[in-house]
């Protein structure tokens, strides 16, 4: 694996111009992704740009398949139809009591599960978050030790790593078949300051977007850092490829920057593709 070859050039920026964008999903030249700070819902479809209203704040997009969209919101697991604009609540989150407090964050496949995490709205240092299996209608908790749940990227067959982005850890989950935790191993631990987003797995290489990094960490399964991939964002906050036209999706933030970060990073917010290319 070190001696890959790993390549990007951009192809495109998309203005979709987020305080928070995240919940990357992309699909045949399709994708989709939210703006959590403001609701919103972005579908790229045939060179067009879609903007939904969602009234469960959104985090995650899991699939969107025939017009219907499954999204992991600070209520629950959620549907969502776009040529009708209609919500539709598929399971309530067991802490549907506690919305104020928490919200959704990033989620993700492992095996057959969807897992969905939720985060302290104002307060994620003092107040871990929780991670869920959602098992048919019912939700079994995998951990509540991390504080800002994300990455959700399966490395093996019921493996997957779930990084704690407050304190910049990577974890490995071992999960039985029947959704129950087997262990959890510390994977990588990225330097202070640097905060593990969303990413994706491709030809056996991990690739993790580093908010306040600037830049898509890539490392073999074993947690190798191998090389880090520069972005014109400080805020990079998920990457999905696209295999079907061998293109690296990414989303970013703009929350939190100062006028002058806007000056030097004026594409913070917004989408980027790039043409990716892996040589051995």
């Amino acid at each position: 694996m070190k001696n890959n070859s790993i390549t990007i050039n951009l192809n495109k920026i998309i203005s979709s111009n987020c305080i928070l964008g995240e919940g990357l999903f992309v699909k045949n030249s399709q994708a989709a992704w939210v703006d959590i700070e403001n609701n919103n819902l972005f579908i790229e479809e045939n060179m067009n740009l879609y903007k939904y209203f969602i009234a469960n704040k959104p985090s995650i997009v899991f699939n969107v398949i025939d017009g219907i969209v499954i999204l992991g919101t600070d209520i629950g697991l959620v549907s969502f139809n776009l040529e009708g604009k209609k919500e539709n609540i598929l399971s309530y989150a067991p802490h549907k009591n506690k919305i104020k407090e928490y919200r959704s964050n990033d989620g993700g496949f492992c095996g057959e599960y969807k897992l969905l995490s939720f985060m302290h709205r104002s307060d994620p240092k003092n107040n871990p978050g929780m991670i869920y299996i959602l098992l048919k209608d019912s939700y079994l908790l995998l951990d509540d030790g991390l504080h800002i749940p994300n990455s959700f990227i399966e490395i093996r067959p019921f493996e997957i790593l779930i990084s704690d982005s407050l304190k910049g850890q990577i974890w490995l989950y071992k999960i039985d078949n029947d959704g129950s935790l087997l262990d959890k191993i510390l994977w990588a631990q990225l330097e202070s300051g640097i905060a593990p987003d969303g990413g994706c797995i491709i030809n056996d290489l991990i690739f993790i977007t580093l908010w306040d990094g600037s830049s898509i960490a890539v490392f073999n399964k074993d947690g190798t850092l191998l090389t880090n991939l520069s972005l014109p964002v400080i805020r990079p906050t998920n990457c999905k490829f696209d295999s079907l036209s061998s293109q690296l999706w990414i989303t970013s933030a703009s929350e939190g920057l100062s006028k002058d970060d806007i000056k030097v990073y004026p594409s913070s917010g917004n989408t980027f593709i790039y043409d990716l290319e892996i040589k051995n």
